[in-house]
């Protein structure tokens, strides 16, 4: 179960008066500067100031972010989303309590933009030395540092005799009637090349997977992880002056390969019977509140980087419905979908701690930003890494169900990581 770190750490930038004097006089249009140099000042200060970070790329989109929350440490908030100042959420799968890891966008930047934004209401005691280090750091082409976690857990890789194990397991309780359902996980750990970069992937995977949601975040004590997720959790927004609810099911997996793979994929009854699963228990959320109006479209055939999956989406009008906190209430019964635990949820959760041996941590929690020009955009925490040092880990889990075979679902989890880890080198 993950707690949140005690830490510390000085904030001074160790400048001479005269190095001090020309960076405060200095005016930098930022629009001139490509995202990955600011987002490796950012990055940089983050870590020499010992403050929290976190960038994003949502799906589809052209506009990097990067925001910076100047009080030392991640805030811990409840999933009140439409009540929270703007920042960026991140919880990770196992959680006893509905609060999570809040970075405020106390400093924020969009790409193309001439300066940052400062929230006024930030504790701006130490903003002209974070602005010093932020102005000292945007011209560094070395890599950039970030944080890593304060605990002392052994990383070790999960072996294919292990993995296939809990597959035939899983698939025997099936048969026993325990659940229909359970995804169980898999971690890897690479070494990283000396010359490894968050700020250059980050741009690397943007440009590898423009339908993804692509981030990092990085909190003292805690850690960095780095991620293109293809699943959103929770998502409102306006269209057309309305005010609406988007979540998605997401299940199925098979490489994107031949010609015209959007209309030639051929799904196996396993596939569509395991995407059906996650689609009914969006369905039931929806039961439990009352809520009938939604408009259901899928399932279809999506990419998502080198892979394909069955997708449905949900949608619903928060006005028309009179639901105005219906992001939050679907937050708390959706998480963990699903799509990354199994159903039902309790006896398929319970089998996950006994049968996985290691901390997921965040992988295949959700993250994502919150009332940022208005929106909240939460995405499951999917194909991610967690970047610890000179290694990274690798996650992936295998949705197994009772037509589900060891070898099949652990050459998935490695087509999983292969989105993620192509890019680390």
């Amino acid at each position: 179960m993950y707690k949140p770190p005690h830490h510390g750490g000085s904030r001074e930038v160790k400048l001479t008066m005269k190095e001090l004097g020309e960076i405060a006089s200095r005016k930098i249009d930022w629009s001139d500067c490509a995202f990955d140099t600011v987002l490796r000042s950012f990055l940089t200060t983050a870590v020499h100031q010992q403050l929290p970070v976190a960038a994003w790329r949502l799906p589809n989109q052209q506009t990097r972010h990067v925001i910076l929350d100047i009080s030392g440490q991640a805030s811990w908030v409840d999933w009140q989303l439409e009540e929270l100042a703007p920042g960026f959420i991140t919880s990770p799968f196992l959680t006893n309590q509905t609060q999570s890891p809040y970075i405020r966008a106390d400093i924020y930047y969009r790409s193309g933009e001439e300066e940052w934004q400062v929230n006024p209401t930030a504790n701006l005691r130490h903003y002209s030395e974070i602005r010093t280090s932020l102005l000292k750091y945007v011209n560094q082409s070395s890599p950039a540092p970030v944080h890593t976690p304060a605990h002392s857990e052994k990383y070790s890789d999960s072996n294919q005799t292990q993995f296939s194990t809990i597959v035939e397991e899983a698939v025997q309780q099936i048969e026993q009637g325990a659940f229909k359902k359970v995804v169980p996980s898999r971690r890897k750990l690479v070494v990283l090349p000396s010359n490894f970069d968050v700020a250059t992937t980050f741009q690397r995977l943007c440009e590898a997977y423009p339908a993804a949601f692509v981030s990092v975040f990085s909190i003292p004590g805690v850690g960095t992880w780095m991620g293109a997720s293809p699943e959103i959790l929770v998502s409102t927004y306006r269209a057309d002056q309305r005010q609406m609810f988007r979540t998605v099911a997401l299940a199925g997996t098979q490489p994107l390969e031949g010609k015209n793979p959007l209309k030639n994929a051929a799904w196996r009854q396993k596939e569509i019977e395991e995407q059906a699963m996650v689609s009914r228990y969006i369905i039931n959320c929806f039961k439990k509140i009352r809520l009938r109006e939604f408009e259901e479209d899928g399932p279809k055939t999506t990419a998502a980087g080198n892979l394909l999956h069955l997708r449905t989406d949900f949608t619903v009008d928060m006005d028309a419905t009179n639901f105005p906190e219906l992001g939050s209430v679907m937050l708390k019964l959706l998480h963990p979908t699903s799509a990354v635990c199994g159903m039902p949820k309790e006896p398929a959760l319970e089998f996950i701690r006994q049968k996985e041996g290691y901390d997921r941590s965040f992988f295949s929690g959700f993250l994502g930003p919150v009332n940022i020009q208005n929106e909240i955009s939460l995405f499951v925490n999917l194909r991610c890494v967690q970047l610890l040092g000179q290694q990274a880990a690798l996650y992936a889990g295998a949705g197994i169900t009772i037509d589900s075979e060891p070898e099949k679902e652990w050459t998935e989890t490695e087509i999983k990581m292969r989105t993620i880890q192509q890019y680390l080198q």
